[in-house]
């Protein structure tokens, strides 16, 4: 059982409500300043936490045990703008929990080498109590359903498999895109619905022999949920009205179901059998297994320190903490069937075998044996006591049953004795004095008092220890018995031959006597039985137990022999094996010979049984009923004597079961070390396996440390690299621009359909909130463009540093050049020192002959290695030409692409500004056509009121004909005034009628303008798909492009393939020079070392001149040695300034080494850079991608919005004209009944005019 962890996260709040808040934080606990209760919680979160440290609280822990096999449950709760998304999901900067939670888990699984993991995900919302498919729109309106298998889910809720976080943050974004939003005073972007994000954890142990279905493991599912709810909020501080206000309702009202549920929990009520009402919301339905269920749960309570919203701080503090009394009883989710089940005691067997066979202890194996050994004993007695209680139960019902038969018997006697005649059994009394009976009465009572021998045969049989070591002895005992119990038995045709002799002698013998006869007989009978079943019982007991150990015995040597494992115990197995056999024939005679011996027994006592029953028939005895009782006693005693041996076999099943379980503990214990011990192994050669991988990776780069050390020329390949990542960026630019296109275009196309949904029929306050949000669209396409243009900027000055980089390269090659003809003067020096040397050897030769020939050959040695060296250096430089022209040509089409695809780009950017040209124009004919909306709009306005005007003075012009009529009906004699009224009443219906026709003109024009306006719509629509198309072929044009680009790397590629192998032969050749330069040194040396020679003998041949001054000859040599002096003097200065010159030129390579190693430095730096930058343009891309994501979402909401306005105001403009046609009908009917009623009257008035001029005429005669 654990509990629920609760943690509190307080938002940031700015300086002014920072002064005025009134709640105050120390440590984990949170409390109002005025009031002295507190809230205490596992954590509380200051407004400077980070959510790191949110998700290292208690989260992470939740995400490993998932991978475990637990399931999780994190969500966040609170008030709306409390910070609850911001914590579940984050900001690029700042990560969420759910982001977190997803890296975590996926390096928590790369870590797990031992498994093989499978995950799925899902994600949904509950949007006004109706579950919505986030990662499948069109599902929506999802039911919840519930079984054994898979519990409390939702059904056609697409679950995703994922394999990388990428791939998952991917498929939250395309969900969060479909997610409600609205806007509300308290919070622009205000979450609208629940999310659940869901996470399906399968894993299972890998397979090493490749068989994908036979894991010995079973497999282990865990879900893990991670909730944002939406915030609870007051109508009169959002500010919510129609919709907002209907959604706030339904999250207000789930999160009271929420809330009920966690009191419910908290006070117990599951516990107790109370109801806890999960049924009454679908996110507490959904969430029920989290609360109070087989899950790791935490709640992170989101709250705010303002004073305004103290209530709602103190209503959430209160939540959360009903939420700490909450506990739940977290498991092992795992699917286990039979085949892993038994493949993983396989396994576990294998490897205590492969533990015995490894260990050679023997002390160990001994062990192992006597506690199999303690286990069969254990089991044996087990069984064997269960059937002895067994039989005693049956037993006990027999005796039972005899003491019934008995009572019944004594009741029967008793009836017997009353009616008889007492005289007749006195005189009989009296007259016998003698007893007849052939046993004694005190063996009767020694019988009846002394049940020993029963106890002996009842009681409880040997152990199987006995029985192992003593077989023979056991078989001498049942000898014995046997015969003890032959010999102290009569035969049953003995037994019968004396009862018939009393048969003869009935008369003489009296009740008494009959009486002790019947119940010796009783007590005979019932010895022998109770023998009899103790032995037969013995028999049957002992023949199961030595069976089951044989079976055993049998299946551990089958098992063996399939093992091909030897025991050390073998040979004493097989000899206990073939004394229990043994055992188990004499036993089995022995029970043939029991089962013979109770038959006859049974046939005597029945015999005897018959004859004692004649006899209490024929001389019945009020005194029976005395020895009767004594009998029941007597019974009542062994009945007590037996109890008390079932209770001792009770307390000794206690005692075996106790050292059964021993037993098991200490089985128990040798399993959990051998499996310490195997998982330290396990340790071990994981803990060896990553050292040698560690060791590999180091050795990995301390080769190519090397080798990148050993990199003599690498500049080449720099330039090459800069220029591939100037194309990348190149592309990158362009396809930047094609999705700023696409994103216009699409947002053009956007604005144009809402602004033909919305030129139908849009009030006048609408059209104000959409010039508004027009002018921010203008807006940010203003600041697109901007973007655009700094981009374009962006792009000009990398053309600028490609070409400062070209400059660079063509400076290095011109140093290549310098370097080349350096190599050409110092191969023709050396040719120029070895013709010279050439002509001091053979002058050389002409004079001194011994010491010259030596120096000869060293010379043609060396001038034919310079040769061979010259050739070389020129075959080199001429390959290096080659490349270098080569790489010069690739540089010079890499610029001229680079400069094509520049003014590809001016051209887009031209295309942009026509494009942006074309957007103004549009825009400008939107605004006339806002301009002629309103205007129409106002118009009509207008018109319905007048029309409104022209219903009421319809109305009233009813009222007064009425009126008229009942007056024209009481008062006929004002019929000249109704006359007048009836004439205006004609004039004003038909100026009513002039002007109903006039706003039936007004109208078919207001019509027609708006069918002008949707075509003129219908041509912006042409227009959109006509630039689509264009954008189309644009797309096509930069496909061949992206072609040619790939082209481009390719062939940079081989180049540098080409480059390296320069490189290489580069680097032989300056090996060679360095051996040149060792082996000129070594020559140097040995020339030194002659010239000392020469040196000395010119000092002997100085001596030998100053003492033979006098001779001609000796002149002429010394001529000749002078001269040869001189030879080697100028030949000692030619080596000195050939050394100084190699020096020199060794001097000029390493200067050259450390230039191009600042290079190389050099061209690291700006690769750096230029691989910073093009993170940061991928960051930015991405950031792009995901705000063109939200403003889709927000366009997609207005269109929503807009389509349910432009439905309503349909639907009013039907009625009204609905509403016009039948008033216009009616006045038609009421105009044609006033007409016909005013023809009536006329003629009316024209007879009374008449009857009056009648009435005249007959007056005056």
């Amino acid at each position: 059982m654990e509990r629920i962890h609760v943690s509190v996260r307080a938002r940031p709040l700015s300086q002014d409500d920072a002064g005025t808040s009134p709640w105050r934080i120390s440590g984990n606990s949170i409390f109002m300043a005025n009031l002295p209760s507190k809230f205490e919680f596992d954590k509380i979160f200051g407004e400077d936490c980070k959510t790191l440290e949110v998700y290292e609280s208690r989260t992470k822990d939740i995400v490993s045990a998932a991978i475990r096999g637990f399931n999780g449950t994190v969500f966040a709760y609170g008030q709306t703008n409390s910070g609850k998304t911001h914590t579940m999901r984050g900001s690029e900067r700042e990560p969420g929990v759910i982001p977190l939670s997803v890296y975590d888990l996926f390096d928590s699984i790369n870590k797990e080498a031992g498994r093989e993991f499978l995950l799925r995900m899902s994600y949904m919302e509950i949007y006004n109590e109706e579950i919505n498919d986030l990662l499948a729109p069109e599902h929506r309106k999802l039911q919840i359903h519930e079984n054994l298998e898979r519990g409390i889910y939702v059904a056609g809720l697409r679950e995703e498999i994922v394999a990388s976080p990428d791939q998952v943050l991917d498929f939250m974004e395309f969900g969060e895109a479909h997610r409600h939003i609205g806007e509300t005073n308290m919070n622009v972007y205000s979450s609208r619905s629940h999310t659940i994000f869901r996470m399906i954890i399968e894993s299972r142990d890998k397979t090493e022999d490749g068989d994908g279905g036979s894991s010995c493991d079973a497999v282990r599912v865990s879900v893990l949920n991670l909730v944002d709810l939406a915030g609870s909020e007051r109508a009169a501080k959002t500010g919510a009205e129609g919709v907002r206000l209907k959604e706030g309702s339904h999250i207000n009202k789930s999160l009271m179901t929420l809330g009920t549920v966690i009191k419910k929990l908290s006070e117990g009520a599951e516990s107790q059998g109370g109801h806890v009402p999960y049924r009454d919301s679908k996110l507490t339905r959904i969430l029920q297994p989290a609360l109070g269920g087989n899950s790791n749960t935490a709640i992170i309570c989101n709250i705010t320190l303002a004073q305004i919203h103290a209530d709602e701080t103190k209503s959430s503090l209160q939540f959360a903490s009903r939420a700490l009394r909450i506990t739940n009883c977290a498991h092992v989710n795992e699917i286990l069937t039979d085949a892993a089940l038994l493949k993983r005691q396989k396994k576990e067997i294998e490897e205590l075998r492969a533990k015995l066979q490894g260990s050679h202890s023997e002390h160990f194996e001994e062990e192992i044996l006597n506690l199999r050994n303690t286990l069969l004993q254990t089991e044996l007695e087990r069984e064997r006591i269960a059937l002895e209680l067994e039989e005693e139960k049956k037993a006990q019902a027999e005796r039972e049953r005899r003491l019934q038969e008995q009572a019944k018997k004594i009741e029967n006697l008793s009836s017997i004795v009353l009616y008889s005649n007492r005289e007749e059994i006195r005189d009989n009394f009296k007259k016998g004095k003698r007893r007849d009976t052939w046993c004694p009465s005190n063996l009767l009572r020694e019988t009846l008092t002394k049940p020993g021998r029963a106890k002996q045969d009842i009681g409880p049989l040997l152990p199987f220890e006995k029985l192992l070591q003593d077989t023979e002895t056991n078989t001498n005992i049942f000898s014995n018995r046997k015969r003890v119990e032959d010999s102290s038995l009569p035969h049953p045709r003995a037994l019968q031959h004396v009862t018939n002799r009393r048969k003869a002698t009935v008369k003489n013998k009296s009740a008494p006597v009959v009486i002790n006869e019947s119940t010796d007989i009783h007590a005979k009978y019932e010895d022998l039985l109770m023998e009899s079943e103790a032995q037969r019982i013995s028999s049957a007991i002992q023949i199961d137990c030595l069976t089951r150990i044989l079976t055993e015995a049998k299946l551990v040597s089958y098992v063996k022999q399939e093992n091909n494992v030897t025991c050390p115990r073998e040979p004493e197995a097989r000899l206990v094996i073939e004394q229990l056999q043994d055992q188990i024939k004499v036993l089995e005679i022995e029970k043939t010979l029991g089962q013979k011996n109770l038959d006859n027994y049974v046939e005597m006592a029945a015999e005897n049984k018959l004859f004692a029953e004649k006899k209490f028939e024929e001389e019945g005895n009020f005194d029976s009923l005395v020895e009767l009782s004594m009998e029941v006693q007597d019974i009542m005693i062994e009945v007590q004597n037996l109890q008390n041996y079932v209770d001792g076999a009770f307390s000794l099943m206690d005692e075996v079961f106790q050292s059964f379980f021993s037993v098991s503990s200490t089985l128990l214990d040798i399993k959990t070390l051998s499996s310490q011990t195997s998982q330290q192994q396990k340790l071990v050669t994981i803990h060896h396996g990553r050292l040698h991988d560690y060791v590999k990776e180091k050795v990995y780069k301390l080769e190519s440390e090397k080798i990148l050390s050993q990199d003599f020329s690498d500049g080449l390949q720099r330039q090459i690299q800069e220029l591939k990542t100037d194309a990348e960026s190149s592309e990158s630019a362009l396809a930047e621009l094609r999705e700023q296109t696409e994103s216009e275009k699409i947002e053009l196309l956007s604005q144009i359909q809402s602004l033909q949904k919305e030129i139908s029929c849009l009030s006048s306050s609408t059209l104000a909130k959409e010039r508004e949000t027009m002018r921010k669209d203008l807006d940010k396409t203003k600041l697109k463009l901007k973007e655009i243009e700094f981009k374009l900027r962006n792009a000009v000055q990398e053309r600028t540093k490609l070409e400062g980089e070209k400059a660079s390269a063509e400076r290095e090659i011109k140093l290549l050049h310098g370097q080349k003809a350096l190599l050409e003067r110092d191969i023709n020096k050396r040719e120029s020192l070895a013709g010279r040397r050439r002509d001091s050897v053979a002058i050389d030769a002409k004079r001194s002959k011994g010491h010259v020939v030596h120096i000869d050959q060293t010379m043609q040695e060396e001038y034919r290695r310079l040769e061979v060296l010259a050739f070389e250096m020129e075959a080199t430089i001429a390959s290096l030409e080659e490349e270098l022209a080569a790489a010069c040509k690739e540089k010079d089409e890499a610029m001229s692409k680079s400069e094509s695809l520049a003014l590809e780009l001016e051209v887009q950017s031209q295309s942009m500004s026509t494009q942006s040209s074309e957007l103004t124009g549009l825009r400008e004919e939107i605004s006339k056509l806002n301009g002629k909306l309103e205007e129409s709009q106002s118009y009509q306005q207008k018109l319905e009121a007048s029309i409104n005007q022209l219903v009421n003075e319809k109305e009233e012009l009813a009222m007064q004909l009425t009126d008229s009529l009942l007056e024209m009906e009481e008062e006929k004699a004002i019929w000249s005034a109704k006359e007048k009224a009836s004439i205006k009443a004609i004039e004003e219906k038909t100026k009513l009628s002039a002007e109903i026709t006039s706003l039936s003109t007004e109208l078919s024009e207001a019509k027609n303008e708006l069918e002008f306006s949707k075509e003129q719509c219908k041509v912006l629509g042409e227009q959109l798909k006509l630039n689509e198309e264009e954008t189309e072929l644009e797309r096509e044009h930069s496909m061949k492009k992206t072609l040619d680009i790939e082209r481009l790397k390719h062939a940079l590629e081989l180049a540098d393939v080409e480059n390296k192998h320069s490189q290489i032969k580069m680097k032989s050749e300056l090996e060679t020079i360095n051996l040149e330069y060792n082996d000129a040194c070594q020559r140097v040396n040995k020339l030194q070392m002659e010239l000392n020679i020469l040196k000395k003998e010119k000092e002997d041949l100085f001596i030998k001149h100053k003492e033979l001054e006098t001779g001609t000859d000796l002149a002429s040599n010394l001529q000749n040695l002078k001269s040869q002096l001189h030879n080697i003097t100028n030949e000692r200065d030619r080596l000195q300034t050939q050394l100084e010159e190699q020096q020199r030129h060794m001097a000029e390579l390493e200067s050259l080494k450390i230039s191009q190693n600042a290079k190389i430095s050099e061209a690291q730096v700006q690769a750096d850079i230029l691989s910073d930058r093009i993170s940061t343009m991928e960051i930015k891309l991405h950031t792009q991608e995901v705000n063109n994501g939200k403003e889709k979402a927000k366009l997609r909401m207005r269109l929503r919005g807009t389509q349910a306005k432009l439905d309503a105001m349909r639907y009013r403009c039907t009625e009204a004209l609905n509403e016009q046609d039948l008033m216009n009908r009616k006045y038609e009917e009421a105009s044609g009944k006033l007409k016909d009623r005013l023809a009536s009257y006329g003629i009316e008035v024209l007879n009374l005019k008449k009857q009056l001029a009648a009435a005249k005429g007959h007056v005056q005669p």
